[in-house]
């Protein structure tokens, strides 16, 4: 069976993974151990060995060995460095998730102090309400003046039940002062409420700022990460079809395996030309319609609340990401409740396409997701795409169309076969919650 990432703990386990401190030298081929071969370059400095220099090798079982044996070991070094570079951006990702959470506690402050605030007003505007009332009701009897007038001119039984008046009114005198403190406090409690958030806005905006330099940050860090890990894959490839024509007994030229990678290389450089012209396709369209800008950024909130229904009887706008799959597993299935997507099984190689147009907002590793990129919709809503073959042909940043490849189905990361890890959710921060089943969404 095909088995899907763990996306909740094992993925965010891999955000936080620490950058290695190995630092993998310019692989070289080297002279061949116990075989002296012109045939191979030699020196640390020197490239990798070329189709003729495996060529040559197969002309001697001796150097054949040897140079098996060579490639293997830098095959494993690759894969070494490989590792770090897909690890490369762990530190801004870092300081970007620490800069998200100030700022959401920053602005939580603020909603905090802000509601306190209109409390203590509400509080100080009802206590002088209640005080008005009493001097009202004082007013309306007479006053206390007026009341001592009355019990020097009359009788016993006027001047007990006067005197019983003026207790009453003295209570109410002492009540309203009371009343008074109470609204004065509570005033100066919102004023002081208010002054502190006042104090926790201008906080706030300095962490707004700060993460959305650490945004840009993490950006260029995953771009350029995205070169660097993207030569090295095809380092390893052109190294893994070298060892396995050396390895080839059948054959004695290598043409063959050196046509493949030349036809590989040519499809993928049609690819990318592919994505530059839809790229100036899509800016030309946006120049037509008066919008040069980038894409407007989504809503911070969830757009709606997952449906708690059966699925709706369209896909909503949403385009299936890739091609001639079948799902080998749902959204969180009995006995994974970890399973926070949908696996797609399908070909090795299988373009994935964005489920709808938007943003690319990462491009990455992660350990147990592989090669991932995430896309953020207009909508507000965020998609993943996970145990991508390569790291993803898109950049952060760019604009996609629903439709456009991003990469292509493998099994890195925790995958025991091909397939698309699927994610959906109506959220753009980035984290690792708040999952929804994309089949509530998608027709599969």
């Amino acid at each position: 069976m095909i088995v899907g990432a763990d996306m909740r703990k094992q993925s965010a386990r891999g955000w936080r993974r620490a950058v290695s401190g190995m630092v993998i030298g310019v692989l070289a081929f080297g002279m061949l151990t116990g075989v002296q071969s012109a045939a191979f370059a030699q020196g640390v400095d020197q490239d990798l060995p070329t189709w003729d220099d495996v060529q040559s090798a197969k002309n001697s079982q001796a150097k054949t060995d040897a140079a098996i044996s060579k490639i293997e070991g830098l095959i494993k070094d690759g894969e070494k460095e490989l590792d770090r570079l897909r690890n490369l951006h762990a530190n801004t990702i870092m300081e970007l998730q620490a800069a998200e959470e100030a700022l959401a506690k920053a602005s939580d402050k603020v909603v905090t102090l802000e509601r306190q605030a209109e409390e203590s007003r509400k509080e100080a505007d009802e206590a002088a309400d209640r005080a008005g009332v009493i001097v009202a009701q004082m007013y309306r009897s007479g006053g206390v003046d007026r009341s001592m007038e009355l019990f020097l001119d009359s009788d016993k039984e006027t001047a007990d039940a006067l005197l019983e008046r003026m207790a009453s009114m003295s209570k109410a005198t002492e009540r309203n002062t009371q009343i008074s403190e109470e609204a004065k406090e509570s005033s100066n409690t919102a004023a002081s409420l208010g002054e502190q958030a006042e104090a926790a806005k201008k906080e706030r905006e300095v962490l707004r700022a700060d993460k959305a330099e650490k945004e840009a940050a993490a950006a260029t860090a995953v771009t350029e990460q995205g070169e660097l890990v993207r030569k090295q894959e095809e380092q390893q490839r052109d190294l893994a079809v070298k060892l396995e024509a050396l390895k080839d007994k059948t054959t004695k030229t290598v043409a063959g395996y050196e046509e493949r990678l030349r036809q590989e290389e040519a499809e993928r450089e049609r690819i990318r030309k592919e994505q530059e012209e839809a790229a100036k396709r899509e800016q030309e369209r946006r120049e037509r319609e008066g919008n040069t800008d980038t894409p407007p950024p989504p809503p911070t909130g969830p757009p709606t609340s997952p449906p708690t229904g059966p699925p709706p009887s369209n896909s909503n706008g949403w385009t299936i990401p890739t091609t001639g799959y079948y799902v080998s597993e749902g959204f969180r299935p009995p006995g994974r409740p970890d399973h926070t997507g949908i696996d797609l099984a399908t070909g090795m190689g299988t373009p994935i396409v964005a489920a709808q147009s938007g943003t690319v907002a990462m491009t990455y590793w992660d350990g147990c997701g592989g090669n991932m990129v995430s896309i953020n919709h207009p909508n507000g809503w965020q998609t993943r795409y996970a145990h991508m073959n390569t790291w993803a042909i898109v950049s952060p940043g760019q604009y996609v169309s629903a439709g456009q490849t991003v990469g292509y189905v493998g099994t890195t990361g925790c995958s025991s076969g091909p397939h698309l890890h699927f994610e959906m959710r109506p959220n753009q921060d980035n984290g690792w919650y708040d999952f929804v089943n994309p089949a509530f969404y998608i027709n599969f």
